[in-house]
C-alpha cells in the first residue's frame, strides 16, 4: 500500500510546471551533492538541520522534499514541515529513483544565481 505522505516519481513529474505544484526542496547531504550536482527542476537546496529556521517560509505551500534515497532526511524534515501545519511528502526513493527513471535533472551551474524574490 502507497505511503500517504510520500509522492511517487510518476505523481511528481507531472506536477512539475503546474500552478499547484508542489515546492521541491533538496536536502541531500553535501557529500551527496557533489557527487551529483544537479537539481529536480524548480526545486531548492536547503540544510536538512535547519529545518526550524526555513520551515515557515513554505507555510501555505504543498512540498516535496527530495534526499538521496527517500528514506531518513527527506521522511524526517517532510515530518517536521507536517508539524508545523505544511503539507509535505517525501519523493519515494529520492534524488536517485528520480535519476534512475529518467527524470529531468537541471545542472547547477547552468542556473542563474537566486535572488531575494527565488
Amino acid at each position: 500500500m502507497p505511503s500517504t505522505t510520500a509522492i511517487t516519481v510518476s505523481q511528481l513529474s507531472r506536477l512539475i510546471g503546474l500552478p499547484g505544484a508542489p515546492v521541491i526542496i533538496d536536502v541531500r547531504v553535501d557529500d551527496d551533492f557533489e557527487a551529483d550536482p544537479r537539481l529536480l527542476p524548480a526545486s531548492c537546496r536547503r540544510d536538512f538541520k535547519t529545518v526550524s529556521t526555513w520551515a515557515a517560509g513554505f507555510a501555505g505551500k504543498p512540498v516535496a522534499v527530495v534526499c538521496q534515497k527517500g528514506q531518513k532526511l527527506s521522511q524526517g524534515v517532510a515530518a517536521w514541515l507536517r508539524h508545523e501545519g505544511i503539507s509535505a511528502e517525501s519523493l519515494e526513493g529520492g534524488f536517485e529513483a528520480w535519476r534512475d527513471a529518467g527524470g529531468l535533472l537541471v545542472r547547477t551551474e547552468k542556473m542563474p544565481p537566486r535572488n531575494e524574490k527565488g
